[in-house]
């Protein structure tokens, strides 16, 4: 009854829209496409994501919007001239539709050879059929059968037909095809999409699967391809545009000259969608299996974070070594713009608004910068820039992966959240738990590497570099919500270091983060520089550090950090060194109830991967360490990760 229905409808709307000027029916059209772009959420978002990673850094939100606007007017433009196909004769073809390249066609024809059109889901493709029937070249054109409405579906087939077209459709076409190549007329199809078999070309910057069929099917019967795309130029008016031939030597290798002839067809198929992005039908899921993914990392500022989300990265690029990534630093306008995007990407429908509300909440060098660029996946560390994670994630239809608790956002609302087990978060199906921060674990050889490069830092002094005399790398936080690192603490820490070293013989390597206060920066510069025992002190404050805590770690028989920063511990158990954490003093009520971070040291201490010891007895468990052989045990966090980020992108 739908069929019928349906059937019945499209008879009505065909006969008034014959009556009706082009213009006006065309008119009509556009206004209808611009009505199912509202009414297709889901496509019009797959057509925005399509856009962006096309034409990557180039199209503000606004411009891919209007583009996508575009699309469906002449997509709706597009079927009104399909319902007017009985009122479509030579006269029309004269009036409305002008040609570029024609000569292209009449040469390919007179010489002969079989002739294959091959156009893309571009303007009114349908119309470019018709054109060619209407010029006296009825055409076989290849279609694919809509089984939900067969009795409408041969409708409008009909309508197709009644120009002088034959319509075939896949899956016993093959032979058709051939006949019609050996009759002499020639078929078109349209070769744009494909689904999981062909060869993938770039296209955009991207591979992208292109079918193999009609570039096979031309090798074989030695036809020639000829690549014509029709535009809109304005209303019902038209140009179509006819590319030079895609011939195929037959001394060349069949895979060779398939894969140059896609080539060939993908690079004039870009030239057209640049010449006019609008006209091409950028809702299909064009790149829904390429080999090529992109991931956005956004960054609060802070290094610890920054490094968690790249180890994330890191174990994408196990499983896609082609990987692209960029890192964009989130800062807001204000505060008040930080709540609203906070409120909006909790309470809002998914997408509804995100790209308006982050222009609005953003700092305008990261809106100009985010609101710019496709990813497949997103990655986040820290409270900050969740809430841009899940909004620019819903807008890309991408994978929202947060690492570290993203509250008072629902866990549900991210494709993965990556916590540290002392976390102790409700287990859900996309929470993966870690033994401690995201870190990426360097080979011993890498380790290696790096302490040699510091040692060209111009900081880098030799004394007491004696081969066999032991190196300590002290890494030495900053306050944070539950610890003070105070000038007494530090002055006290370096005091049993430099008493470790001298009775060991060795020397120390000490850096600090950008947490660290000037007062404890100025103690640690007072004590170290004229100090014959250091032979090197890196302050945040003052020194690059790039590569620091990787060389100082490659150059250390035993390593020393402070307990407060869970990255950092984590990063320094990573490494396979000897180690041994201080606690900094607790901060007020922390001081009396076990923390997560303490957790997190029991754990390490029990696993076997760091001792603890109290500031008075550092230098007696600096000592220990060296006089025990090197476990090697190295912290993994990671192996989760890989696991569950290889399903996100298979």
């Amino acid at each position: 009854m739908l069929d019928w229905l349906a059937c019945a409808l499209v008879k009505a709307a065909s006969a008034l829209l014959c009556r009706l000027p082009p213009g006006a029916a065309v008119w009509l059209g556009e206004q209808l496409g611009l009505l199912a772009c509202w009414l297709q959420p889901k496509r019009t978002a797959i057509g925005l994501s399509n856009l962006r990673a096309a034409f990557d850094g180039q199209l503000s939100p606004v411009q891919a919007r209007r583009l996508i606007h575009a699309c469906y007017q002449q997509l709706g433009a597009g079927i009104v001239e399909m319902l007017r196909l009985p009122a479509i004769d030579r006269s029309y073809l004269d009036r409305y539709v002008t040609f570029d390249g024609l000569r292209h066609f009449n040469q390919a024809v007179a010489s002969g050879r079989p002739v294959i059109l091959l156009t893309g889901h571009y303007g009114n493709w349908e119309l470019s059929s018709i054109v060619a029937a209407l010029l006296g070249y009825p055409i076989v054109a290849l279609a694919r059968a809509q089984e939900r409405l067969p009795r409408l579906y041969r409708l409008l087939v009909s309508y197709r037909e009644s120009k002088g077209c034959t319509v075939v459709h896949k899956g016993g076409a093959m032979k058709r095809l051939i006949a019609a190549l050996g009759q002499g007329r020639p078929i078109g199809i349209v070769g744009d999409q494909a689904s999981r078999q062909g060869v993938f070309v770039d296209f955009f910057g991207r591979p992208a699967l292109f079918a193999t069929g009609p570039f096979e099917l031309a090798y074989e019967k030695g036809a020639v391809i000829l690549p014509a795309f029709i535009h809109r130029v304005r209303g019902p008016f038209h140009r179509l545009v006819v590319e030079p031939p895609i011939r195929f030597p037959r001394e060349q290798p069949r895979a060779a000259a398939v894969r140059q002839g896609i080539e060939r067809f993908a690079a004039a198929l870009a030239a057209h969608i640049r010449e006019d992005p609008g006209q091409w039908l950028w809702m299909h899921k064009r790149w829904k299996h390429t080999p090529a993914r992109r991931v956005l990392v956004l960054s609060d500022g802070k290094l610890g974070h920054l490094k968690q989300s790249l180890a994330v990265v890191d174990a994408f690029r196990d499983r896609h070594p082609d990987l692209r990534a960029e890192v964009i630093e989130v800062r807001y306008r204000h505060p008040l713009a930080r709540a609203v995007a906070l409120l909006w990407a909790w309470w809002m429908p998914r997408g509804l608004g995100a790209a308006r509300c982050l222009q609005w909440a953003l700092h305008p060098e990261t809106a100009a910068a985010l609101l710019t660029r496709y990813a497949d996946c997103i990655v986040s560390c820290g409270a900050s820039p969740a809430p841009v994670n899940l909004l620019w994630a819903d807008e890309n239809r991408a994978h929202a992966i947060a690492i570290m608790n993203p509250a008072p956002l629902p866990l549900g609302r991210f494709t993965l959240v990556i916590v540290p087990r002392h976390d102790r978060l409700r287990r859900r199906p996309n929470v993966v738990e870690t033994a401690g921060a995201l870190v990426t674990r360097l080979p011993e050889e890498a380790l290696r590497a790096a302490g040699e490069r510091l040692q060209a830092h111009p900081r880098f002094r030799d004394a007491h570099a004696r081969p066999g005399h032991p190196a300590i790398a002290v890494f030495i936080g900053g306050d944070s919500a539950h610890y003070e690192i105070s000038a007494a603490f530090a002055e006290s820490l370096i005091r049993q270091v430099l008493a470790a070293c001298d009775g060991a013989g060795g020397s120390c390597l000490v850096t600090t983060s950008r947490r660290t206060s000037p007062a404890v920066e100025r103690v640690l510069a007072e004590r170290l520089n004229q100090s014959p025992r250091c032979r090197l002190l890196l302050l945040a404050s003052r020194d690059p550090l790039d590569g620091t805590m990787e060389g100082l770690m490659g150059a250390a028989d035993v390593a020393v950090v402070t307990g407060e920063s869970i990255s950092m511990v984590s990063e320094v158990c990573a490494s396979g060194r000897r180690v041994v954490v201080i606690e900094p003093a607790r901060r007020g009520s922390a001081a009396a109830t076990l923390t997560k971070h303490q957790r997190f040291l029991q754990g390490l201490v029990r696993d076997g991967y760091a001792r603890m010891a109290p500031l008075p007895e550092l230098g007696l468990a600096i000592q220990r360490a060296l006089s025990e052989p090197p476990s090697g045990k190295r912290l993994e966090t990671l192996e989760r990760v890989r696991e569950a980020v290889a399903r996100l992108l298979p």
